[in-house]
């Protein structure tokens, strides 16, 4: 029998018995039509690939990422990570869906019909991430979106991560808890995501209890074996991939109760460490055997998503396929295969369809608004000084801790410009009403300049920080200009900047040239003092109020910890 393409003398390990098979693979219209020995079985290949015992795996998979946090379109991104091995994805689109609701995710499953890899999507379950009077968004995700996704689109496949896991724990996140009920009720094959940083025992109870059982977040290895006895499963991202995780992972047989995802990849990391490929290299360089690496990376994940067509060498299963040079920690991938055609990476399909123009102009403030006076603090009382809640950045992570500050009083008005904290000023983008918060950040943070951004998860309203207002009022009128993107401004000179037009948090740029002007970006917040080694990261989530411990919004501070806002002012 004569079949498209057959791979001969390949090392196949298979994941159902986990061992390692040296075989044929005959792959027919796409798919997997036989494992085994193809001369006995009278197979011969039009094309034939001598794999030369060399590891012939499934295509990665990843079920937890969003496709914005790569600033770049669908179908650039797609590009993009198949370069990395990556075939399929399962996005969640909460960036856009926070800017521009039910529309900006149906235009993402619009412009993905025509990807270089099979992209399906979670939908958003926290539009907004918390409640209303927390934040302000561009867009909510209602139930009856829910039902709308789910019964027209054939690509969404789970409920995205249910991000107000406090309001589960306390009983005030009705909206997340009907949503779920309806899935479970209607859809109860449908994985329902989760995000679950730090708790444990009975909160970690009530969650899944609640029907939400994975979580993505950072991980310790007790808090982990505590999701793991609990049937959550983990997926587990390049902050993860720690010593103590990866040693525990390699001596215990936990495969198929967690796998690997990237979440966030910024341009710049993607161009020069790549996407999931360089997460499962990072755990293989701390000793994870490539085996349980390949269960991680394909089969566990397609299992929780419910993918029955791929995740494994197998017949039937999609020919999404990477040779490997050798079954080495270093995880060298040789050449890629989908749907059984090899991927050449040399030329970029042609870009079919684009974003509506109704995305390029979400910008709704006023530049007539815009003066030094946003940037004026107002002190309670008749006091000579004030005490402050402060956000604390972490130098490693995108956690913040609470810290009290002491600051001095002149008129009436807060002097912070000469103390060592930055000014945070969160406006929102969506009313046209010119609502905005203020609220003080510490640490290693900017000195002799400002930065704003657009793109300030999960709100996505305008952030701006720095020591002085005029820099600060330079890099705010930068970005409304352009309707989006990122700026910063030193002394009265803009130093780096980037725009992003397609909802303040996207370009259609090649990623190359995202790259490019991320890193002049990185480089020049990190001149300007702010220390971190993902600066961009750590400052656009200075506004998710659900990841710990003290962020700001529009509507001002929020305690993470216990969900509620708190007082600028002790």
């Amino acid at each position: 029998m004569p079949v498209d393409l057959l791979f001969t003398n390949a090392s196949v390990y298979n994941v159902f018995l986990k061992e390692w098979f040296v075989e044929d693979v005959a792959v027919h219209h796409g798919k997997i039509f036989y494992t085994g020995d193809a001369s006995s079985a009278s197979i011969q290949g039009n094309t034939a690939i001598d794999c030369g015992r060399k590891p012939l795996i499934p295509g990665l998979i990843d079920i937890h990422l969003h496709i914005e946090s790569s600033l770049c379109t669908p179908i650039e991104f797609a590009h993009a990570v198949l370069a990395h091995g990556v075939t399929t994805v399962v996005a969640e689109p909460h960036e856009i869906a926070n800017v521009s609701g039910l529309a900006g995710i149906e235009e993402f499953i619009r412009l993905s019909r025509d990807a270089a890899i099979d992209i399906f999507y979670g939908i958003p379950s926290s539009v907004p991430s918390t409640r209303p009077e927390l934040e302000s968004t561009g867009g909510m995700i209602t139930q009856k979106d829910i039902t709308l996704l789910l019964e027209r689109y054939p690509e969404v496949v789970c409920l995205g991560e249910v991000m107000d896991f406090h309001g589960l724990i306390n009983g005030t996140a009705e909206r997340i808890r009907h949503n779920i009920e309806y899935i479970q009720r209607n859809h109860p094959l449908t994985a329902i995501e989760g995000h679950c940083p730090n708790i444990v025992g009975r909160d970690l109870s009530t969650v899944l209890y609640h029907g939400v059982d994975s979580d993505h977040c950072l991980q310790l290895v007790e808090s982990m074996k505590d999701r793991f006895k609990q049937g959550m499963f983990v997926e587990i991202q390049e902050k993860s991939v720690q010593p103590d995780i990866i040693a525990y992972l390699s001596e215990y047989d936990r495969d198929g109760l967690y796998c690997f995802v990237t979440d966030d990849v910024p341009p710049d990391i993607l161009c020069d460490k790549g996407h999931l490929d360089h997460v499962v290299r990072s755990a293989m360089g701390l000793g994870l055997p490539l085996e349980r690496a390949i269960i991680a990376s394909s089969y566990a994940p397609a299992r929780r998503m419910g993918f029955r067509d791929r995740g494994s060498v197998s017949p039937g299963k999609i020919a999404d396929l990477l040779l490997l040079a050798d079954k080495a920690e270093g995880f060298q991938i040789e050449r890629i295969f989908k749907n059984g055609q090899e991927y050449h990476g040399k030329t970029k399909p042609a870009m079919t369809t684009c974003f509506d123009s109704t995305f390029t102009s979400t910008l709704n403030v006023p530049q007539n608004w815009l003066s030094k006076d946003l940037f004026t603090v107002q002190a309670p009382g008749n006091s000579t000084h004030v005490r402050c809640r402060t956000m604390h950045k972490n130098p490693t992570s995108t956690y913040t801790e609470e810290s009290i500050t002491k600051l001095l009083v002149q008129d009436g008005i807060v002097r912070w410009q000469d103390e060592e904290v930055n000014l945070v000023h969160v406006l929102n983008r969506y009313s046209g009403r010119g609502e905005y918060a203020c609220g003080f950040v510490s640490g290693e943070i900017f000195r002799q300049g400002a930065v704003c951004t657009s793109y300030a998860h999960d709100c996505h309203n305008l952030l701006t920080a720095g020591d002085n207002e005029g820099d600060m009022l330079m890099a705010l009128h930068w970005v409304i200009d352009h309707q989006g993107g990122i700026c910063a401004v030193s002394q009265g000179r803009i130093i780096a900047s980037l725009p992003l037009r397609i909802g303040g948090i996207l370009s259609e740029a090649p990623m190359e040239q995202l790259s490019d002007s991320v890193k002049r970006l990185q480089t020049a917040m990190k001149e300007l003092g702010y220390r971190h080694p993902n600066p961009l990261m750590s400052f656009s989530t200075l506004t998710l109020p659900v990841s710990p411990a003290l962020k700001i919004t529009d509507k001002g501070l929020i305690d993470v910890n216990v969900g509620q806002s708190v007082s600028l002012f002790l």
